[in-house]
């Protein structure tokens, strides 16, 4: 019970990694908030896992962290992942195909560039692990039942084709879904699929704890001991 309460699993979102300018929604931490988060867990004796090893070892118990990071952004070749691996630990990375090269939709300015193709093929020749965002970033609920199979079968289809093996995990823009959506999320051939905020772990809905974005180790200490305040 003690271990439990000390470590409890630390399945992470981040989004871009950068100086949070241009940035009102909060979905850019900087990269110094990013290393005081992931040395905080490193001093707590946190093993990393990659979203794939999640799904081969189960349902993450204490003391397992995963760090996702969701959208693409291009920052993340500068940022985060030299970090990553100067502390040597490996993250999942979703991106969206369709949006290869575009501007973030709610991050204006250089913060807000995402990666093209070389720069998504870059990231999984350095180590780093990549899954489906969908093509395009919708609100899957929202969508026919033809175009919501297209966006995750193409999304899927061409990671595929950088990586050179299967995509396996998937996580819903905005973490939102409902039942058909997890169906076709399946039936699409996914087997790990992530929505958003804590919860029983599901396959299909998988729960993520959104990382404090202006704030270091603290304040990450706080959430995953479930005291949420204003991050």
């Amino acid at each position: 019970m003690i271990r439990r309460l000390l470590r409890p699993p630390a399945i992470l979102t981040y989004h871009g990694v950068a100086r949070p300018n241009g940035d009102p929604n909060r979905l850019v931490t900087s990269p110094e908030h990013l290393e005081s988060q992931i040395r905080f867990l490193q001093r707590l004796g946190y093993r990393f896992a990659t979203a794939e090893q999640l799904l081969e070892d189960g349902a993450p118990g204490p003391g397992v962290a995963a760090l996702t990071f969701d959208d693409g952004f291009r920052n993340w070749l500068t940022n985060a992942v030299p970090l990553l691996e100067r502390l040597r630990v490996r993250a999942t990375f979703y991106v969206c195909p369709g949006r290869f090269g575009a501007q973030h939709s709610s991050v204006s300015g250089e913060a807000g560039r995402l990666l093209d193709e070389q720069g998504v093929r870059e990231l999984a020749d350095r180590g780093m692990e990549l899954g489906s965002h969908t093509l395009s970033h919708p609100d899957l609920r929202a969508l026919d039942d033809a175009s919501l199979a297209a966006e995750l079968a193409d999304s899927k289809r061409a990671i595929e084709a950088i990586t050179g093996r299967p995509c396996r995990t998937f996580a819903y823009p905005y973490g939102l879904y409902d039942e058909r959506v997890t169906r076709a999320v399946a039936d699409a051939g996914y087997e790990l699929a992530f929505a958003w905020d804590p919860g029983p772990w599901r396959l299909l809905a998988a729960p993520r704890l959104p990382a404090p974005p202006r704030h270091g180790a603290l304040r990450l200490a706080f959430k995953l001991r479930g005291i949420h305040r204003r991050s």
